[in-house]
């Protein structure tokens, strides 16, 4: 049972970081709001991971981190990618109403907090040590 709690607090951790790297991409017309929904979003994730990490005894605590974001990193480039592929369609935006994405500039902030997150999940996996079978 507590192998299934900390998977689920290491997932809820990781939606909490595509949400901060989809949040990334959004323009920044109010950047004091942005940045607060950013960090309560990362504190948010940052105690669910601690949960997870603590429900499974912190061991292989680098492997692990480093799996939610490299998942949630690739998660988003997907969605971003679709979603480029979607709106690059005059059809598409044809159904839109004018300015419907000018929300959705912010690429340069959006592609270096993406990139961040996965060398930091790269990383750590990189650094973790092979997993240790134990022999039963």
């Amino acid at each position: 049972m507590r192998k299934f709690f900390s998977v689920a607090f290491k997932s809820l951790a990781g939606m909490f970081v595509y949400l901060i790297a989809l949040f990334a991409f959004l323009a920044e017309r109010q950047v004091s709001g942005k940045l607060t929904m950013l960090a309560v979003m990362a504190a948010c994730g940052a105690v669910a991971m601690l949960v997870g990490l603590a429900l499974s005894g912190f061991a292989q605590w680098r492997r692990d981190t480093g799996i939610v974001l490299l998942a949630a990193a690739a998660f988003t480039a997907f969605l971003v990618l679709c979603a480029a592929c979607m709106f690059g369609s005059d059809d598409v935006m044809k159904l839109m109403p004018p300015g419907s994405m000018d929300m959705f500039d912010s690429y340069l902030t959006g592609a270096a907090v993406l990139l961040g997150i996965a060398v930091l999940g790269g990383c750590l996996l990189r650094q973790a040590g092979p997993r240790v079978v134990n022999p039963a």
